[in-house]
């Protein structure tokens, strides 16, 4: 294994996390905030580490990136950028150090889930704490694919490892552009989230806190109660449009701005995407009106198009507390938890894709008892989908299925409700935030025990890396080969 390349990739990572820290201490200067040293020390510790590894370890040469490169490169990446995003949280004393690490490992995978009880917090680390969502969203390795010079054919397998979905679709021939063009559109619909949130009244501060976390499908909020403390219909109907699109496939945007506007219309993934969204609104609305919970259709389907939004899409944010819902709508949003956004978006989940492959092989399954000498292939919007798809989507829903049991079971050790367990563990292995009960809308992570925290936090990254990324190096034929 190339060692040298492992650590070069690493030392970038503490580079970015310092530079970021160091913004955030700008931040917090411009504001006066008591927070200044400790993000100070936090950022330049980083430098001070990252820059020297990284001089050091540069590549001479032909730089040779194997799947084991690739997958340790990814894994240790996002540990790493966990452990050192949570400094600047322990050196101002605002989190003991495994509060810190659930904090940050909830910012970067975007999952959203907090211990954060008292947001009277100064406004950088705060603002930090926002930023590690938008660093995560579209992921830390495809950033630096995007400004490193070209590695080669090993790109892609760096690539592959962190993008969502069951395959990582190349836009461009070569993956320098893909994840450069990628991260162009990410800023560039981050820039337009911001500005239309100003127009609307929000402060500067808390629109591109807010766009970070809607973006990146993050959650995190600098207020207490989320969304729900301005109660304006219109900044609401803004992250929610926002929300939509983050959990959309972003290959779609970046071939619509290249004139390639016939897929984002016949896209089979965004059509089942859309439809799920519509049809959960209108059971949620249907279910608030009938329980008499709401004064009318407005306000009933304004809180029913937010909520479903933003749990399908595994952002996280709030605008009513749906844990007072009746159980009907609930057990809609529990449901959409699972299937999460598209493949190539910023959102968590299992993808709706897997869902759609998922339900066209169990189709193909029922028809085959019928029809046993039948040859059917599966196929979406008129292609057949590979064999070797088919098999890694059955292979990702199983040691999904047993990733979630498995979580449940250690969680439920704390002696917490089994809704309680369950729904904590489904809104972190699927990047959501809140869950029911005792995590949920309006409730946080911070009586969970240690042990159960740190089960938490590896659920988060193994669902932000689907399993496989941080899975594989594990095996013994990982190590063999």
């Amino acid at each position: 294994m190339n060692v040298r390349f492992v650590v070069h990739m690493l030392s970038l990572v503490v580079v970015a996390i310092g530079a970021g820290i160091l913004a955030s201490a700008g931040v917090t200067a411009i504001y006066g905030d008591p927070d200044l040293l400790a993000l100070l020390v936090s950022g330049g510790g980083a430098l001070a580490v990252g820059v020297p590894a990284f001089a050091l370890t540069r590549p001479r040469g032909r730089t040779l990136i194997g799947y084991k490169e690739g997958f340790i490169v990814v894994g240790a990446s996002w540990i790493v950028a966990a452990v050192v995003g949570a400094v600047p949280y322990v050196i101002y004393g605002l989190f003991p150090p495994v509060d810190a690490l659930f904090e940050t490992m909830s910012g970067f995978t975007t999952t959203g889930a907090s211990v954060l009880v008292d947001y009277d917090q100064p406004r950088g680390i705060l603002f930090w704490r926002s930023l590690t969502h938008w660093y995560g969203g579209m992921g830390i390795i495809v950033l630096f694919l995007a400004i490193l010079p070209p590695l080669g054919g090993g790109a892609i397998r760096l690539f592959s490892a962190e993008s969502p979905g069951p395959v990582s679709e190349r836009l461009t021939p070569k993956i320098k552009d893909t994840a450069k063009g990628l991260w162009y559109v990410y800023v560039g619909i981050s820039a337009a989230e911001a500005f239309a949130l100003l127009l609307a009244g929000m402060p500067l501060y808390e629109a591109v806190t807010h766009t970070f976390g809607t973006m990146a499908t993050g959650g995190f909020s600098p207020l207490s109660a989320s969304i729900a403390a301005y109660d304006d219909p219109l900044i609401e109907g803004i992250i929610t449009f926002f929300m939509l699109m983050a959990g959309a496939n972003f290959a779609l945007y970046f071939a619509f701005l290249n004139g390639q506007r016939r897929r984002l219309y016949r896209d089979p993934e965004l059509r089942l995407y859309l439809i799920i969204v519509g049809s959960s609104i209108a059971l949620v609305t249907i279910s608030l009106m009938l329980a008499k919970s709401h004064s009318g259709v407005l306000n009933a389907f304004r809180e029913a198009a937010f909520q479903v939004v933003s749990i399908q899409t595994t952002t996280g944010y709030v605008s009513a507390d749906f844990d007072r819902w009746n159980t009907f709508a609930k057990t809609v949003l529990v449901v959409l938890m699972f299937v999460g956004g598209c493949a190539g978006s910023t959102a968590g989940g299992i993808k709706v894709v897997r869902i759609m492959v998922l339900s066209k092989n169990a189709r193909r399954d029922l028809t085959r008892q019928v029809h046993p000498q039948a040859v059917l292939p599966l196929k979406a919007a008129g292609r057949i989908i590979p064999e070797h798809i088919r098999t890694t989507v059955l292979g990702f829903f199983f040691i999904y299925m047993i990733t979630f049991a498995a979580g449940t079971l250690l969680l439920a050790t704390s002696n917490v409700s089994i809704v309680t367990a369950a729904t904590a563990v489904a809104a972190t292995l699927n990047n959501i935030g809140p869950g029911l009960e005792l995590v949920g809308a309006t409730q946080n992570y911070a009586f969970i025990h240690p042990g159960g925290k740190l089960v938490l936090v590896a659920l988060m990254v193994l669902g932000r890396l689907e399993l496989f990324a941080i899975m594989v190096p594990f095996t013994r034929g990982f190590w063999r080969h």
